[in-house]
């Protein structure tokens, strides 16, 4: 039975502590390790592991800096020996550890542990932040918290209900407001009898001993995580994306310092946007539709040039008893059906291809052909197969790419019996 009172439990801010090997066995990619005592939390309830480093007591201290090496050049040098923990997963045993490790330790070794603290510290404001929104949603709606991942580039939380985007926008705010309040976030381990009279969140029956995590006028949920003391202390909290399937909802969300990088890395991007469109910071959406609509507006331009360039070439193109093959550096498919209308329409060829290169593709050709005469849906089953394309249409004008060159398809097009 968990009795919660390993050292991530009861100092969870403890970065560093020193312990003695009891166990180490080969692993997939190094070697288990397992110590008397841990500040390592192990990988469970929706949050990762922690890593760092565990280090021999009678180890050498690290060799010392080079002379004339500047600040920052780098990383600080480490004792010999030094074990490095890639995570911290749960045994068999409640309150077991295993550190996975990529170097064995000798059973009875006294080492120094230390916590990648960065990482912890990340966790910790992540998992306090995942509870306030949790708490806020279910307080608000109703909805249970029904999977919960947090990874590197996010938090995701399921709801089993639909939020809207104004409604997430709403719980953010209501977050952030909860993390300025800065109120007390408490872990309890209460009495059967305690417990029965306590209202709080549980995705799961649990057995033994049961952890509560309480936010004051926020949330109260079972939970076996890491948290920091106080809300104030996440920072932040910032949701990214809102997705509904099924009649549910996933929310992706930033905390603490990832959502403080988050927030500066957009900052910055939307300044270089101001200062390339040489408009205020503010004033970046209106610029930004007016240039889409300048764009458009080319856009309208250009077909029409086009269009007026291709009937000035089919007047110009004498009649000719077989197919007409017509390569354009730069046309979309609408270009391509044009030309070949305006050719059919005009009696220039009793069949018309034209092509260009697909946009964005690596050699592939788009095709358009037309005919008033043959069915051309064969024809275009046979080059397809010749030229490794795809595509087809009506009997009167087929289209589609094609994975070859210029030359190979102007060949085979100019071989067509028609």
């Amino acid at each position: 039975m968990e009795t919660f009172d390993e050292l991530y439990y009861t100092d969870t801010y403890a970065r560093e502590f020193d312990a003695r090997v009891t166990s180490c066995e080969p692993a997939e990619g190094g070697f288990a390790i397992a110590l008397d005592r841990t500040a390592f939390y192990p990988t469970g309830g929706g949050q990762p592991g922690d890593r760092g480093t565990l280090v021999p007591a009678d180890a050498p201290a690290p060799a010392p800096a080079a002379e004339g090496a500047q600040e920052g050049e780098a990383a600080p040098a480490e004792a010999p020996g030094t074990v490095h923990v890639r995570e911290a997963v749960p045994g068999a045993e409640p309150g077991t550890v295993f550190h996975l490790a990529d170097a064995p330790l000798a059973v009875g070794t006294a080492v120094h542990g230390a916590l990648d603290w960065t990482w912890r510290r990340d966790n910790m404001e992540a998992h306090t932040g995942e509870h306030i929104v949790s708490g806020i949603v279910h307080a608000l709606y109703g909805y249970e918290n029904v999977g919960f991942h947090m990874g590197e580039k996010c938090i995701e939380v399921d709801f089993d209900g639909i939020l809207t985007p104004e409604q997430a926008l709403d719980v953010e705010r209501r977050a952030n407001a909860a993390i300025r309040d800065d109120v007390p976030v408490r872990a309890l381990l209460p009495t059967p009898a305690q417990l029965d009279a306590m209202d709080f969140r549980s995705k799961k029956e649990h057995d033994g001993q049961i952890r509560v995590v309480t936010i004051d006028g926020v949330d109260s949920c079972a939970c076996c995580g890491t948290h920091v003391a106080t809300t104030g202390q996440v920072g932040l909290v910032k949701i990214l994306r809102v997705g509904t399937k099924k009649k549910k909802t996933r929310i992706e969300l930033l905390c603490g310092r990832r959502a403080l990088e988050l927030c500066e890395d957009l900052t910055g991007r939307l300044r270089d946007v101001s200062n390339f469109l040489s408009v205020a910071d503010e004033d970046v959406p209106d610029a930004v539709r007016r240039l889409s609509g300048e764009k458009d507006e080319l856009k309208h331009l250009l077909k029409a040039a086009n269009r007026k360039a291709i009937d000035h070439e089919v007047a110009s193109t004498a009649h000719q008893d077989g197919p007409l093959v017509s390569y354009r550096d730069a046309a979309d498919m609408d270009e391509l059906r044009y030309l070949c209308e305006r050719v059919t329409e005009g009696g220039v060829a009793p069949v018309v291809a034209a092509l260009a290169p697909m946009e964005g593709s690596d050699g592939r050709i788009n095709f358009a052909i037309a005919s008033t005469t043959v069915d051309l849906r064969p024809i275009c089953k046979e080059l397809n197969r010749r030229l490794d394309g795809r595509g087809g249409g009506k009997p009167t004008m087929v289209q589609g790419s094609w994975a070859t060159t210029r030359e190979e398809a102007e060949a085979a097009l100019r071989e067509l019996s028609v």
